[in-house]
């Protein structure tokens, strides 16, 4: 199961601080406090944009890992919020999602790949962005009203940040279960939502 681990950190931040060492589980958010065992269990390995780590912990009684995925991490697909974001910014900007191609999956680079894969990428996300933010948008009528919905620059614009999805996990926070990649998290177990608990941390006590 995943966790929100609230954080300002950008990546490259959260890596060179080593941020995965001081992230901390205070208590099972499935089980009444003191009543299980649980305990750390290390950290898994994330490859995209460059190595790092997350934390985890596990409770025995729950047979469930818990990771503690900080924000600026994208959940359930690889890579960074920020760099989710800023493909969908680009291509909104751009002439054609393939100019946007060309210009983040280069031809030329080492690790290149076809056009044609490239496009499917940038689309990739672009889809992901959009239908994240009118789902936003639908549930905050009163926050996001006003916002052209499904567009990376008015958000921005509107929230007063290049980092609208970092910014969005911390808004959704308590509805996290119910939205899609990159920014919502694993659905809580009937447990978490008996305790009336938010998706991101439901004992309030990840830090």
């Amino acid at each position: 199961m995943q966790l929100r681990l609230e954080s300002t950190l950008t990546f490259e931040q959260y890596v060179t601080s080593r941020g995965w060492e001081e992230a901390t589980l205070e208590a099972c958010p499935l089980c009444p406090p003191g009543s299980c065992h649980l305990h750390r269990l290390g950290t898994y390995m994330r490859k995209i944009p460059a190595v790092g780590y997350v934390t985890r912990y596990y409770c025995p009684e729950q047979h469930t890992t818990f990771g503690l995925l900080p924000d600026c991490y994208a959940s359930r697909v690889p890579g960074t919020l920020d760099d989710i974001e800023h493909t969908a910014a680009r291509a909104e900007a751009s002439a054609s999602v393939e100019h946007t191609a060309e210009e983040l999956r280069p031809g030329e680079e080492g690790d290149a790949v076809t056009l044609s894969v490239a496009v499917a990428w940038v689309r990739r996300r672009i889809a992901w962005v959009r239908a994240l933010l009118i789902v936003v948008a639908g549930m905050f009528p009163d926050v996001f009203g006003g916002v052209r919905r499904g567009s990376v620059r008015a958000f921005r614009e509107h929230l007063g940040t290049s980092r609208v999805l970092v910014a969005l996990r911390g808004i959704c926070a308590r509805h996290l279960h119910a939205l899609p990649v990159p920014l919502g998290l694993n659905p809580r177990p009937a447990e978490a939502r008996a305790r009336g608990g938010s998706a991101n941390n439901p004992s309030g006590r990840t830090r």
